[in-house]
């Protein structure tokens, strides 16, 4: 049984106070926000025993063994450090931090201390994408030549709102292209020779519009885009030597189509809601005595960081 806590109040960390709530191998036991009137009544909402007014009150909490970060993307970093001094184990929302020199200080980090901390790319555990992974290594579409993916919708400007926010972390690019890159590095691998980025930004001064490009040494090359100013198709598509293959739900990802000659298979899976599978994984991790996960591993979290790092400086740059 591992006891968890969860740092931040917001409405991803009543998703996750939900799953915890739904599984017999986790108890939630504590809460915490920087207002203890917050922390009071997520904790009254979810039945949780204990609240507190401080993270560092829930890292001094003898009883909670990992620690869920749901904050604002800024504090991610001084607060993760807290909960891995504290030796506790740490699932950190996406993104890991704001920078990629920020991301390998967490991660030497936990190295040090031995302590699993895992950035919650939850989309990457989704069975779909498992499965599209395997076909594609059993060479099912043949050398792929070619990936899009869209992570895009319309938020009317506001600044107050987070994803225009500076100060909260915001832009297109943290909020939503990490998805895109994370799933091009899981089916594609990191290894990409050069990127191409194209953008705009807010009135705020946050990127609104990120289109990447990733030219892998073989030849083949990513296509990613992400906006809070658009409508996009919310889908990836994979395409290879012998047939292609289709995501429609990016986000969601419940089926898989895939194209081979004249034939076509679909496959559906069950509409469970991802963070079942981060958390399954995450206790895995655990129970094995890991400090990493292979399946969103160190190295594909800082190559993240790094074409983030890198595109948002050139979408600023076109200003």
């Amino acid at each position: 049984m591992t006891r968890w806590g969860i740092a931040g109040c917001g409405f991803i960390a009543g998703r996750m106070a939900d799953v915890l709530k739904g599984r017999r191998d986790a108890r939630l036991t504590a809460v915490a926000a920087r207002e203890l009137t917050r922390a009071q009544d997520f904790a009254q909402k979810w039945g949780v025993p204990r609240s507190y007014g401080s993270y560092r009150e829930l890292a001094r909490d003898p009883r909670v063994d990992a620690v869920y970060i749901a904050t604002i993307h800024p504090a991610h970093a001084e607060i993760a450090r807290l909960f891995l001094e504290a030796d506790k184990a740490v699932l950190c929302e996406k993104p890991l931090a704001m920078s990629e020199r920020e991301a390998h200080g967490m991660l030497e980090l936990a190295a040090q201390k031995r302590c699993l901390l895992m950035e919650g790319m939850w989309t990457v555990f989704l069975p779909a994408w498992q499965e599209l992974r395997e076909r594609l290594r059993g060479g099912e579409l043949g050398n792929i030549r070619a990936m899009t993916a869209d992570f895009s919708d319309v938020t009317p400007y506001d600044p107050h709102l987070r994803i225009f926010d500076p100060a909260k972390g915001g832009g297109a690019l943290l909020d939503l292209g990490v998805y895109c890159l994370h799933t091009a590095f899981y089916l594609l691998g990191t290894e990409y020779r050069s990127l191409s980025v194209g953008g705009r930004s807010a009135p705020s001064g946050v990127d609104s519009f990120a289109s990447l490009t990733l030219a892998y040494p073989d030849g083949a090359e990513a296509y990613l885009t992400c906006a809070s100013d658009m409508v996009g198709t919310r889908d990836a598509r994979i395409m290879g030597t012998k047939g292609w293959a289709q995501v429609p739900s990016f986000f969601g990802a419940t089926e898989l189509t895939l194209h081979v000659g004249e034939g076509k298979v679909q496959c559906r899976f069950a509409q469970i809601d991802g963070f079942h599978y981060e958390v399954e994984e995450f206790h895995r991790l655990l129970s094995e005595g890991k400090d990493h996960s292979d399946v969103v591993p160190p190295e594909t979290t800082l190559a993240v960081q790094r074409v983030m790092d890198q595109a948002m400086k050139m979408i600023v740059s076109r200003k």
